[in-house]
Parts: C-alpha cells; structure tokens; sequence
C-alpha cells in the first residue's frame, strides 16, 4: 500500500467525525491491575516502542507502527517501571494516535489526547513527524480546549500513601483524591526504592481503594522511607528517555536546527522580495500601454503588464510558502525518544 503523509494510514476526513467525538458516549474503561496482565511491560521495552512508533510515523511505516502501538496499548497498564510525567505525554499521545490511524477510532484518540495535553499543554506535532494537513492535527487541537478541565474529587476521601511507597497519577505524586474525569489515567505505587509495586489504568478519578481512606478516618503512622525528595524540573528543550537504577527519567538535550531550515527561511524572503520586483516592472509596461498609438502596441503591452501581474503574484505565493515552511521546521518536535540501559 503506497502512503502519503495527508493518507497516512486509514482514517477517514476528521472533519465530518468532530460532532460525533464531541457527542459519542465514552467507552466504560475497567480498572487494570498489574498483577491481570499477561506479562510486565519494563521500561525499556516502553522506551523501544516509543523510538519505534515515532520513527515509523516519520518513515509512513504503517506496520511496524501498528505492531509498536499495539504493544504499547496493551503495556500500558502493566508498567514495571516507575517513570516521570513527561514519559506519559509521550505515551499517551502514541496511544492516540495509533487509536486514529490504526483503529480508525477517534473518539478513544481524542481520550488519550485529552490526558497527553493536560500534562503537556504547549505540544505540537513536528512538521517532518505529521502532515500539516493531516485530519489528526485537528482532533489534537480540539483536545487542548478540552484538556484543562480541572479534578474532580472524590468526596469524603483523601490519599492514603502506603508505608514505604508514594502514589502517583501519570508520573505525578497524587496528593488528593481527585483527577480529571473523561480521560484515562496511569497509578502507579512506586517503593523508596523506585520499584514498582503496581501499575492500574483508570478511567478519570476512578482511584483503587487501597490508596483512598475516609477524610476522618486516623493517619496511618509514616516512616522515614515515605519522605519524597523533590528533584528539580528539566529545563525546556527536547526530552530523551533514559533508564537506571531509579527507573526511567528525562534527560534534557538541545533542539537540532535543521539543515534546510535557514537557506528555506531566506529563499522565502527571496521570493517575496522577488515578487515586488516583477510586480514593480509591470509599471514600466502599464506606461507603455497608457501611450501606444495602435492596436497592435495596445494588445501587446497590455498582455505584457498582465503577465507580470500574474507572475509576481505565483513569486509571492512560492515565497510565502517555503518561508512558511522553513518556520515551522524544528528538527523533530516533542520527545526525542533515545533508551540507555
């Protein structure tokens, strides 16, 4: 099957589908304990399914995409490995994208989109990743609306932190018993150790039991290993997904500038610069037409002023593009995906 990046891979026009994503009921998504899961899914296996689904997506590899995306649907709530908020936006927006391309489902698209923005709100797809035209940008781009819809909570409940352990909600430290509803979510009970314990996906602020206790009930007692240290946040730039002893982590690296960025940046203003210039000639031809004495030098001037009207408009028009186009080339947005283990 040949691909193009506008067809890649089988959903239909988004535009005829944004009322039914908007109205569609939500599919009811069962709590998933670690322990149901046919097998673990470790951290670097997480990490090669991201490399391999953003690679594949760039190279319009559709099978290799689906297969990368299907091990990471499954795995997803059978985590072994305790990972950062940052890993989750990734993976979330993979899940949703393989949902729209592969399922041709974007009502489950849009859900995972929703809980990739609200964790990352600034996202957007790289020019040389997705399509500019492609109908999934637009779901994306309805999603960041919906994404910031604040946490529901869960009335007469509060956190109830397991000795030697912290709770955490998409990479986060869940600190109240609330989350965003209509949209799924990953808890994980990580060990002082960064072992994990348990991994559940969620739908909303569906919680398990076992981390909530009654707003009156008695504190359990702490001991010294539930103390969280609190690490610094990364400083912005492309993000590239690492493990070791304490799970996987987020390590900064600086934005590639591309190759072509620059020299399609100063053709662009090249060609706009040009395009003045063919217009600015069809001066001296309107003159030209404004004193012929015959027929024959009115017909051919005035075809003459036409044509470099015409011209000067396709200069500007190629100009603005390719100008618009080195603009928006980054070099690869959002996560870099790159594993050490």
């Amino acid at each position: 099957m040949l691909l193009s990046r506008t067809s890649f891979p089988l959903g239909s026009p988004l535009r005829n589908l944004l009322s039914t994503v908007v109205l569609a009921g939500l599919l009811a998504w069962a709590p998933a304990a670690r322990a149901a899961c046919p097998q673990p899914y470790p951290g670097d296996q997480l990490v090669n399914d991201l490399q391999v689904m953003q690679l594949s997506l760039r190279n319009l590899d559709e099978a290799t995409f689906a297969a990368a995306g299907k091990r990471l649907d499954t795995g997803i709530a059978c985590m072994s490995s305790a990972a950062p908020s940052p890993v989750f936006a990734s993976a979330y927006r993979y899940i949703g994208a393989w949902h729209f391309m592969v399922n041709n489902d974007p009502v489950a698209a849009g859900r995972w989109f929703r809980t990739a923005l609200e964790i990352d709100p600034t996202y957007a797809w790289d020019a040389t990743e997705l399509d500019l035209a492609h109908p999934m940008r637009e779901l994306f781009e309805v999603e960041r609306q919906n994404a910031p819809n604040g946490l529901t909570k869960i009335e007469g409940k509060i956190v109830n932190q397991p000795a030697g352990s912290k709770v955490t909600l998409d990479g986060r430290p869940l600190e109240e018993a609330a989350a965003t509803l209509d949209r799924p979510h990953v808890v994980q009970q990580v060990a002082s150790d960064r072992g994990v314990r348990g991994s559940w996906l969620i739908e909303g602020n569906d919680i398990p039991a076992q981390f909530l206790r009654g707003e009156m009930d008695p504190a359990p007692s702490e001991t010294p290993e539930v103390a969280d240290t609190k690490k610094k946040k990364p400083k912005k730039g492309s993000e590239n997904l690492t493990q070791s002893s304490e799970g996987l982590q987020v390590q900064t690296i600086q934005r590639l500038r591309p190759g072509e960025k620059t020299p399609l940046m100063i053709g662009g203003v090249l060609g706009i610069v040009g395009a003045g210039g063919v217009y600015a000639a069809s001066f001296a031809t309107r003159s030209q037409f404004d004193q012929a004495n015959t027929t024959e030098d009115l017909e051919k001037t005035r075809t003459m002023t036409n044509a470099l009207v015409l011209a000067s408009g396709g200069v500007l028009l190629a100009g603005l593009g390719i100008g618009y186009w080195g603009i928006i080339l980054d070099g690869g947005g959002g996560v870099g995906i790159a594993g050490h283990f």
